[in-house]
């Protein structure tokens, strides 16, 4: 494995518990940042791999570059991608969405967004060599 995609890769499981530490100390809103981090290094490891280096923080655009060009079924983590996506910017916010962030997660909603990471990260994994 190229030590580029490594790296991007250690920093995706980085993010993950980062994700977990934030949601079990009640900050939801930064949990859900960091799923979306854990879930976009984790692509970003696996177009590096392919020989594909993106800059973007769409997770769904990944996927289709990943699809097009890498030729791989990116169907079975579509879904997680979409809900993961707005993340990147809501949880952040507060003009983002009207609201502030911290008010618009709660537990369940940090815990899903990081089952969808894990989800993703193992994806990529099946791939990565």
């Amino acid at each position: 494995m190229r030590e580029n995609v490594e790296l991007w890769l250690k920093q995706s499981l980085e993010d993950l518990d980062t994700a977990r530490v934030l949601l079990n100390n009640n900050k939801y809103y930064a949990s859900a940042f960091y799923s979306h981090q854990a879930a976009e290094k984790a692509l970003k490891a696996l177009l590096l791999y392919f020989g594909k280096d993106i800059k973007t923080h769409d997770l769904s655009k990944m996927l289709d570059i990943i699809k097009e060009e890498v030729n791989l079924n990116v169907e079975e983590v579509r879904k997680e991608a979409l809900k993961l996506n707005p993340n990147y910017t809501i949880s952040r916010y507060p003009d983002a969405a009207n609201s502030l962030p911290y008010l618009l997660y709660d537990k369940n909603d940090a815990e899903e967004y990081l089952n969808m990471a894990e989800k993703i990260i193992n994806w990529v994994k099946k791939f990565i060599k």
